[in-house]
């Protein structure tokens, strides 16, 4: 006797959709916040055969990248990986540098060093900051964070739609879904059956769901706030009269420090690429800086 097996029930179709939205939030608020952190800094005078963009998404998903000369393709930037032993200040003594259908081991270049001073034979470790951390892993939190209290209003706003709730019985409630969505179709008339629809049969209760829409979108803009001071963007939101002058001083302070966290590393992959490949002081060295247009690129995507 073959034993029946019960097949599980797929999921309500509102739950499904409630799981897709909050992915695509989740989703649209680092997209925004990875589009600022990829246009803060401007690459200067890059040989042909380096990629600005591959420099900056490296940074951004591993913490490192590598700057190297190849014998077929000439100057070119990698992804960055640990290898060898590690020097006496932390830093690996050997970098496997691959991309796409490239890989090559290289030793890491130490500036005034005469070992290894063959220019194929050595690369750049270029950091994205100090501690070589990549800036997607915290942009994901603060994006979680935002999305999760985006649902909130979007929670908090559809509950004004639906004060009240309907108590009724099992057999009764696909007649009212049936009535109601007449109701939300704005139908002029909505019919009955007087033997189903009883004044015992039928109980509204008040959810009496508070509007809170304008303290949830004061804490997004916080979260996002502190997301931009994360990246080393000027934020101040409130007016500046409303400020004293050591508040305002002590949050740009802290937007530089965390700019120069990023901007510092990066000059200084620049100067010894500079230094290792004969570049200073001739025209064809690089350099980095902040992106000159920067505030414009933020308010493109600050629509909260």
């Amino acid at each position: 006797m073959r034993s029946k097996i019960k097949k599980a029930r797929p999921p309500k179709s509102e739950f499904q959709d409630a799981i897709l939205l909050n992915n695509q939030t989740y989703i649209d608020y680092l997209e925004r916040l990875k589009k600022i952190a990829l246009s803060l800094f401007e690459w200067q005078n890059l040989p042909d055969t380096m990629n600005a963009r591959y420099i900056e998404l490296c940074l951004y998903y591993k913490g490192q990248c590598a700057f190297l000369y190849d014998n077929d393709y000439g100057f070119i930037n990698t992804q960055a990986c640990d290898s060898g032993y590690i020097n006496i200040y932390g830093l690996p003594t050997l970098i496997n540098c691959y991309s796409f259908s490239y890989n090559t081991m290289r030793d890491t270049y130490v500036p005034n060093s005469e070992e290894n001073a063959e220019k194929d034979k050595e690369c750049i470790l270029v950091l994205n900051n100090y501690q070589r951390v990549p800036t997607g892993c915290t942009l994901e939190l603060f994006a979680y964070r935002l999305a999760e209290l985006q649902r909130c209003f979007d929670t908090n706003v559809n509950a004004q739609r639906t004060p009240i709730l309907i108590r009724t019985d099992q057999k009764q409630a696909f007649t009212l879904k049936k009535m109601y969505e007449e109701y939300d179709g704005n139908t002029p008339v909505i019919f009955a059956d007087k033997n189903l629809i009883t004044d015992d049969s039928l109980k509204a209760i008040k959810t009496d769901a508070p509007l809170i829409i304008r303290e949830l979108n004061d804490a997004k803009r916080e979260i996002w706030n502190e997301a931009l001071s994360f990246l080393g963007v000027s934020n101040l939101s409130e007016k500046r009269e409303r400020l004293i002058s050591s508040e305002a001083d002590s949050n740009n302070e802290l937007v530089n420090l965390n700019l120069q966290s990023y901007l510092v590393p990066r000059q200084q992959a620049c100067k010894e690429f500079n230094d290792k490949f004969g570049l200073t002081g001739t025209d064809k060295e690089i350099s980095v800086r902040v992106r000159s247009d920067l505030y414009n690129i933020v308010k493109q995507f600050d629509s909260i």
